[in-house]
Order: structure tokens, then sequence, then C-alpha cells
């Protein structure tokens, strides 16, 4: 169905709105698409939907016919540039890529960068090499399924040599052969350098976690605005996806959730004993949330999950166990939480 109406560029613009005109969009394509709204593709700038650069005008433009009695924009009704079909998107949450713009590096893939310079930094494949090329392979995989900006040079083979090169100017064994690397790096190099350098076994086995949730399409890696704010968790979104896959595999907390009633009798938090039940009657009988105690990258990837694996904890005490760059056990919150009192 083709939506009609009036309306004009003045008009509110809604993400609902724009939803729709992407969904038309992914199932006509963008040249049917562009040709049904009279719109050419997009030189400026792109809407990042999925790892997908799509025409950011076309869509701002066909997104007002789906207003409540809207009628579609044409290509005379935009100015160009940042402030106009861009700026709106911007403006509603979207994010919009510029040609030659990159996303910027993430921890995640810092994590699989410093894994691979520490492995073979004696010495650093060249560019050409096929273990960076591998990396490179790596990392555009991680971009589209994680689903941010991406130019035909994302994470190419210079962009992930260069990196190796960064990494050297931390290394105090490439600094003590009298050598500095490159020293224009980043922030976050620096902070997953202290994270990790010292601690091999656990950046490898977080960079093997995030080599199989790469590749387990099964597993959905798009970063949401949902994902930021209900947990402060690992820096690394990706592992903290990977976890909470398994936390709310609805099988398993359902089996989890009937073997603590059926052993206590009741279903309390194991950190603070808060009765969802006891404290909102009818409201809150059977309701808990179930946590992973182990930390993903223990897991080797696809380890099986077993019941002694989990706990029963309220909402307030799992964000807590999430909180900061490693997972807290649960003694580690009983012990916080008798501190504060």
């Amino acid at each position: 169905m083709t939506p009609s109406g009036e309306g004009g560029a003045s008009r509110e613009l809604t993400r609902e709105a724009v939803d729709a005109a992407i969904a038309e969009y992914r199932s006509i394509g963008g040249p049917a698409f562009r040709k049904k709204y009279n719109f050419g593709g997009a030189r400026d700038y792109f809407l990042v939907v999925e790892g997908d650069n799509l025409d950011s005008k076309a869509i701002v433009g066909a997104a007002y016919a789906y207003l409540p009695g809207g009628q579609a924009l044409t290509a005379k009704d935009f100015s160009g540039g940042l402030a106009d079909a861009a700026g709106r998107l911007i403006k509603l949450g979207y994010d919009v890529l510029s040609p030659g713009q990159n996303a910027d590096w993430s921890w995640d893939e810092h994590v699989l960068a410093l894994d691979f310079y520490l492995t073979h930094r004696d010495p650093v494949p060249g560019k050409p090499s096929a273990q960076i090329q591998g990396l490179s392979e790596l990392l555009i995989a991680l971009g589209k399924r994680t689903g941010v900006a991406m130019t035909p040079k994302f994470r190419n083979a210079n962009g992930v040599y260069m990196k190796m090169m960064n990494f050297r100017r931390l290394d105090p064994e490439f600094k003590a052969q009298g050598k500095s690397g490159l020293q224009r790096g980043s922030d976050l190099e620096r902070r997953v350098w202290e994270a990790y350098a010292g601690e091999r076994e656990l950046l490898k086995a977080q960079a093997d976690a995030l080599r199989y949730a790469i590749g387990d399409v099964a597993i959905p890696l798009t970063i949401t605005a949902e994902d930021e704010v209900e947990y402060e968790g690992e820096e690394g979104g990706v592992l903290l996806k990977l976890h909470r896959s398994r936390e709310r595999d609805s099988k398993l907390v359902r089996r989890k959730r009937a073997d603590v009633l059926k052993r206590t009798g009741a279903l309390a938090c194991e950190v603070c004993s808060l009765d969802f039940g006891a404290r909102y009657g009818e409201l809150g009988e059977g309701y808990i949330e179930v946590h992973h105690l182990k930390p993903v990258a223990s897991l080797g990837g696809g380890g099986k999950t077993k019941l002694s694996d989990l706990a029963v904890v309220c909402a307030n005490c799992h964000r807590m166990l999430h909180r900061g760059r490693r997972l807290r056990t649960l003694d580690d919150l009983r012990k916080a939480m008798s501190g504060a009192v």
C-alpha cells in the first residue's frame, strides 16, 4: 500500500515514519525506492542501518508520506547539507555517515587487535600479509554485525597495520630496543593495553569469545540504546551481547526458576534476598532475573550452560553485578552491600 495524503516539510518527523520508510526501502530495494519517490542516489550523507548505507534524503522524503495525513517530499524540498535531511535523522537518533568517515575503533576491536599484536609482535606481519588481511576481514565482519558506520576503506589492511604500529608506542619490549612506534595513538589504545597487556590469558579468552560471537549469526550484535542504558557493563558491547544471549535463553531461564522454586519454595534474590512475590504480592509472583555466573570469555565461546552456572537475582543486583569492566561475583556484591550498611 502506498501512503498518501497532504503534508509538508514543516511537520515534525517521527522515528515511526522513518522506520516505515526504511522497511519499504529494504523491501523493494534502493533503485526501485529512489525511482518511486523520484530521488537520485545519496552523495554527501548516508543513513546507516545494520551496517548498510541507505539513501538518507530519499528515506526522509518518503518518511513524510508515512505521517498521519502526510505526503512524500521531493528532492526540491531539500536544500542539502547536514542541517537538512541528515540533520533530521541525527536529531531522531539515527547514525548518519559522510563519505570517507568510518566509525571510531571500539573496545571490542581493540581487544582483537591487541590479541593479534601480542601474538605476532616479533615481528608484526606486513600490510600485504595473510595475517593482517585475516584480521581486517574479521573486523569488517564485526562492523557489519554491529551495524556501525562503514566506508569501502573500513578496517582495511592499511588501517589495521597502523593500529599495530600504534600499539608499539605502548610496548615496553619494543621501546627497550630504543624504538618508539607511531606516537599519535588514541586514549582507548592505552586503556585496553593497561587492561590486558599483563593478563594474556584473559585477553585471549575474550578475543576467542569475540571471534565466536562474530561467527554465530544467531546472536544479535547490533548495539541498541537499550544495551547502552540497561547495563553499565563490560566496555566490550559484543561480549555483553553474548553474555546476555545466554541469560535470556527462555528455556534455561524457566528451568532455573523452577529449580530454585522447587528447592527453596521461593524466588528470592541470591544477593539481597528480595522476593518480588513477598514485596509486590500477586504482581511480583514468579518474577526474578537470571544471571550467568561465569564471564562469557571463560566459556570458550560455545560452552554449554548448566543450571549451576546461573543465579536468580533482582534487577538492581543484576545491574551491579555487570557494572564495570569485569563481572562481579555474588560474594563481591554481598560484601559491597555489607560495607555500605
